[in-house]
């Protein structure tokens, strides 16, 4: 097991926000983790990432990938556990009342953000 998986960041069903991003408009994306995407590559890393399928837990927020034509956007995805942090809502407050929290993430590129499910075909 690698220095990345010895203690993950996040869990299922944790609201989190993406870190370390190599791409700027991934930076502050408020995402909530739907289920394991277990260890993949990730461009840039040598060693296999442990990854979580993710959806953009805000209003207009999207995920933004390198692809063989550029950037896309996505409002689900894969995100790398070492760039996301677990939020932890102050005493008192339910995760759902964040949902509709301003959107941090800051738009550089101009792009259609698509569903999954667009891109699969499904």
């Amino acid at each position: 097991m690698n220095d990345h998986t010895t203690k993950l960041n996040c869990a299922v069903g944790d609201l989190a926000i993406t870190v370390n991003c190599k791409i700027p408009e991934n930076l502050g994306n408020i995402v909530r983790i739907i289920s394991s995407g277990g260890f993949q590559e990730w461009q840039g890393y040598s060693e296999l990432l442990y990854t979580w399928n993710v959806e953009v837990a805000t209003e207009g927020g999207a995920l933004f990938y390198e692809v063989e034509d550029g950037i896309e956007a996505y409002t689900s995805g894969p995100a790398p556990d070492i760039y996301l942090r677990r939020l932890t809502p102050p005493q008192g407050y339910l995760l759902e009342e964040f949902t509709d929290s301003e959107q941090l993430q800051m738009d550089f590129h101009e792009v259609e953000v698509k569903e999954l499910a667009d891109v699969e075909g499904k």
